[in-house]
């Protein structure tokens, strides 16, 4: 118990400071509207494991000896700039006055009459008051999320899975190796490619070697109170599109989605199952995080499509590109954490996306949709071409 309380400043700023302040640093891509702390978050956390992908596969492949030694120290220098670089600017920024550089949440950002009377405003990111039947809802969900997080803490469940997974992210942690060893037999091998490119693993080892709490321990007791709140962040921001126009709806949805979720248990192989009973699996956050993200970010493109007035002159030139591209960028992002977390999320995360553009196609009829579709579906060909060259 000491070791964890003394690694919560770690866990701290390893899994929310940094993330955050990459984010700082990279939501310039963001509309104006929708560069708030929780979507500033999200877009960070990407562009965090996205970095960590690629230098964990880089070290695993042309590293021998100490590869996980050399995966964190480079990391660790990437981030560190990132974040440092973030924090720079948003000191820049709230020096300089810029208003609504950054946003509590929507409805936390108040609209001038000039926002108001824009004809892509969208009067569900301004301020908002709630009534206190709004409010009680609010309570009851977060009341909600807080039992399944002590519960997925008191009641974590062991599987099958656990003997390897989990032993990936302890052998890193304890033997500076990145998937050269089984562990089923703790024998050295060559890389694991059937595992290797799921750096998932990799990562909760890096978290629990920066914050000295064993990996184990960390997976199943730290994980889920970080993956829980996250995955119901995207869902908030989902409610968000699907409830534009009526924003006090959205605790409501939230509490059907926790419901939902709680009570999913049908079977074993549920993504409701696997979001509570295995939520450190890279499986489960591709089921759980990864398409809803996919979701959310086609929900978020349909929503810009449909306000198809031009913006007006006060608004600025680079505003309209922001807004058609900046959803793409960060489907990018995702399809990196995608592959990060299992290589079935880019086979089915690759599908889902060709589904959702085919119908976003339609309804758009812009042939840019296909340009931004190309765009964000590298990183899975990255993927398959990395996979299939060493598997070879």
């Amino acid at each position: 118990m000491l070791q964890i309380l003394a690694g919560i400043p770690s866990l701290v700023l390893w899994m929310l400071i940094v993330p955050f302040c990459v984010g700082l640093l990279v939501n310039f891509i963001l509309p104006r509207s929708r560069r708030t702390v929780g979507i500033t978050f999200i877009l960070g956390y990407l562009v965090y494991m996205g970095i960590f992908e690629v230098v964990a596969i880089a070290c695993m492949t042309k590293v021998t000896y100490s590869a996980f030694t050399y995966c964190r120290k480079i990391f660790i220098i990437c981030v560190a700039v990132l974040a440092v670089a973030g924090i720079v600017r948003s000191v820049m920024k709230f020096r300089e006055g810029e208003k609504n550089y950054l946003a509590l949440f929507p409805g936390e950002a108040h609209a001038d009459v000039f926002d108001l009377m824009s004809p892509r405003s969208n009067p569900g990111f301004y301020k908002l008051d709630y009534s206190k039947e709004t409010i009680i809802m609010w309570v009851i969900f977060f009341v909600i999320m807080a039992f399944q997080m002590v519960m997925a803490v008191i009641m974590a469940s062991f599987d099958g899975d656990d003997a390897y997974y989990v032993v990936e992210s302890l052998l890193a942690q304890q033997a500076d190796v990145m998937n050269t060893i089984l562990p089923y037999t703790g024998t050295s091998t060559s890389l694991d490619m059937r595992h290797a490119l799921a750096a998932i693993t990799m990562w909760i080892a890096f978290v629990a070697k920066e914050s000295g709490i064993h990996a184990t321990v960390l997976s199943h007791s730290i994980m889920p109170l970080f993956f829980i709140p996250l995955v119901y962040l995207v869902y908030v921001e989902i409610g968000r599109v699907l409830f534009r126009a009526k924003q006090q709806v959205i605790p409501v949805f939230m509490i059907i989605v926790a419901f939902l979720l709680m009570f999913g248990n049908v079977s074993i192989y549920t993504p409701a199952t696997f979001f509570l009973m295995r939520t450190w699996q890279g499986k489960a956050l591709v089921a759980n995080l990864v398409f809803p993200l996919i979701f959310w970010i086609f929900l978020w493109m349909f929503e810009e499509a449909g306000s198809t007035p031009p913006p007006n002159r006060r608004e600025k030139e680079w505003e309209q590109p922001r807004r058609d591209w900046c959803p793409w960028i960060e489907l990018f992002f995702v399809n990196m954490l995608s592959g990060m977390c299992s290589s079935l999320g880019v086979i089915f995360g690759s599908g889902l996306i060709a589904l959702l553009t085919l119908i976003l196609l339609v309804y758009t009829r812009k042939v840019r949709v296909l340009l931004g579709a190309m765009l964000c579906i590298v990183p899975n060909i990255v993927y398959l071409m990395i996979y299939f060259s060493l598997i070879g």
